[in-house]
């Protein structure tokens, strides 16, 4: 028997495997795409504590419970305070799970990311009362005060997009470089990528067309590879998601690209590459964040070297900006960096509507407390 774990449970699985810059070798499988076998996938308590999963999980430092697990069919579906049983009788795509151990399976990432873009179907029955009540209480309102003008979210639509964000925070963590903290852990830098849009995009054409997969394609499309670190993240979700997710519609940049010049190294630089931490190459912007928290994550001399850097692409024809932790950790300094970006990008920035402004700063207080 063997436990599939899944979800959230997996997400933190992967953080404490991948931590390290030098990743563990562990074995993929399935070697061809696949279903769950009904009759060796653990389900329910008693097999759960039966076949050793707590020791199995433990080993690899994950203590929290319940663990997310997966079962192939909705009558091996239990929950408890050990394990909480998810269905899956979709196909399972090749090298998505990674063998820990003899009774332990971990969902890849890019497993993950459709998994949690499966879970939003459900929201349609838990949300539609609430909406209702929403609508009354405007409309009590309006009836008071004709002059006020308030502005509703439809918890539904703002449900769904939240989701679809946190998705998208996750798929750029496994994209990027870093590793958030399990429990009290800190996070981790300099850690391997993990997933990328194209790996992303196979296992989706394998699991199928269904909901999930169609908002796990979103996700794709949305997020960035290469980041470095949580607040990099925010940062660029906050810049580029489009207006009606409550971001600001900006083009996407590449996030620590390579940018060779070898062609300044006698006279005005002195390496043959430098890596911004955002690039719009065609446009010739870059923008460099400075955080005390990486900087001394990276080591000392970090502050003098991202100086050197930005003297550097300012020599090869760029325009470099500067956000410090103080900008990032303020909306109305975000949005003028915003303006500044979109300036130099020679774009117009898209006028947020009310409804936009809300949405701007529910998801801003979404993004910058994982930074």
């Amino acid at each position: 028997m063997y436990a599939v774990l899944s979800h959230e449970s997996a997400c933190d699985a992967l953080r404490l495997l991948y931590s390290a810059e030098k990743s563990p070798r562990v074995p993929r499988i399935p070697r061809g795409a696949t279903r769950l076998a009904r009759d060796v996938c653990v389900s329910g308590q008693r097999a759960f504590k039966a076949a050793h999963v707590a020791e199995a999980l433990s080993g690899i430092g994950l203590t929290s419970r319940p663990a997310d697990l997966l079962v192939p069919t909705q009558t091996s579906r239990s929950n408890g305070d050990e394990a909480r049983f998810h269905v899956w009788g979709g196909i399972v795509p090749r090298e998505s799970l990674l063998r820990v151990s003899d009774n332990l399976l971990v969902s890849g990432p890019e497993l993950i990311i459709v998994q949690l873009c499966s879970t939003q179907g459900k929201l349609d029955s838990l949300l539609d009362a609430h909406v209702a009540a929403v609508r009354a209480e405007a409309d009590v309102v309006t009836t008071l005060d004709r002059e006020a003008k308030q502005v509703i979210d439809h918890p539904l639509e703002w449900e769904r997009i939240r989701r679809l964000v946190a998705a998208t925070v996750v798929a750029c963590e496994f994209a990027g470089t870093y590793r958030l903290g399990v429990g009290s852990g800190k996070t981790a830098y300099h850690a391997t990528r993990l997933l990328d849009a194209c790996s992303l995009e196979r296992a989706i054409a394998e699991v199928g067309k269904s909901q999930g997969t169609i908002r796990a394609r979103r996700v794709g499309e949305l997020m960035l590879e290469g980041s470095a670190s949580p607040m990099e993240t925010a940062l660029a979700l906050m810049l580029t998601l489009p207006v009606d997710f409550g971001g600001f519609g900006l083009e996407r940049p590449r996030l620590n690209q390579a940018i060779g010049v070898r062609h300044l190294r006698e006279t005005l630089s002195d390496r043959d590459v430098v890596t911004p931490d955002f690039l719009w190459q065609n446009q010739g912007v870059a923008l460099e964040y400075d955080s005390a928290e990486f900087h001394a994550a990276r080591g000392k001399g970090q502050l003098s070297r991202d100086a050197a850097r930005a003297n550097i692409l300012t020599t090869a024809g760029y325009r470099v900006f500067r956000v410090t932790s103080q900008v990032a950790r303020s909306l109305p300094r975000l949005s003028l960096l915003a303006r500044q970006l979109a300036c130099a990008l020679d774009v117009e920035l898209p006028e947020a509507t009310p409804l936009q402004e809300l949405r701007r700063h529910k998801l801003y207080l979404m993004l910058m407390p994982r930074a």
